[in-house]
């Protein structure tokens, strides 16, 4: 028995150590090298573990492992303005990814240039956070007058039914571009359709944000 314990201590001692880094999601990922940037104007850089898709995170908080002094902080998720791996950066926002008015915090992945005046955003969804039937990829945007931390679904009420009133709402201080949105000109306007594929919607809403951006 004593034998047996033993066996059992060591191998919870070892086990964890052992477990190799990942990145499954932007809330899925295990001692990542990442750059972590506060909203205080802090930057700090390490190994980024945030396990926001497996539950054992229920304060959201993240956690960054420093090599240097073997020691792991732990960083609220309000206090981040987003992090960064390579060459890719990650919002946290507070969205409602199956449409059901529960809201979950999360972090999305930026598409858009970082001075965009519509922010536009990619979730990678696991089987632990999706819906029967949905996407693996969900978007997101965040309009100049959303706080930090709103993001909308774009397959959601404030944008679908009557896309070309809601969207074009969005844009009247630029509006020629406006216009084209609320005459569905083509590649400027979404059907209330469910058929439309993820790539024709984002497609569209690049296009939108892009000619946005360049409005003078």
């Amino acid at each position: 028995m004593k034998y047996v314990l033993l066996v059992c201590s060591i191998c919870a001692v070892i086990i964890p150590s052992c477990v190799s880094s990942y990145f499954k999601t932007p809330n899925d990922l295990y001692k990542t090298p990442a750059t972590i940037y506060l909203d205080d104007g802090t930057e700090k850089t390490g190994d980024l573990t945030v396990q926001f898709e497996t539950g054992f995170d229920y304060d959201y908080s993240v956690n960054l492992y420093h090599k240097e002094t073997r020691n792991t902080e732990k960083i609220n998720f309000q206090r981040i303005r987003y992090y960064r791996i390579n060459n890719d950066y990650y919002y946290p926002k507070q969205v409602d990814v199956r449409l059901d008015g529960k809201y979950y915090l999360l972090f999305l992945k930026r598409l858009t240039p970082e001075n965009s005046k519509i922010q536009f955003f990619q979730l990678d969804v696991s089987y632990k956070i999706a819906a029967s039937g949905q996407s693996d990829k969900l978007y997101f945007i965040s309009p100049p007058t959303t706080s930090r931390f709103e993001a909308w679904n774009i397959y959601g009420k404030k944008l679908f039914p009557d896309f070309e009133y809601k969207m074009s709402s969005l844009v009247t201080d630029c509006p020629s571009l406006a216009d084209k949105i609320k005459s569905k000109a083509d590649g400027y306007y979404i059907a209330n359709a469910p058929f439309v594929s993820d790539f024709k919607k984002v497609d569209v809403f690049r296009r939108i944000i892009g000619e946005y951006d360049s409005c003078h």
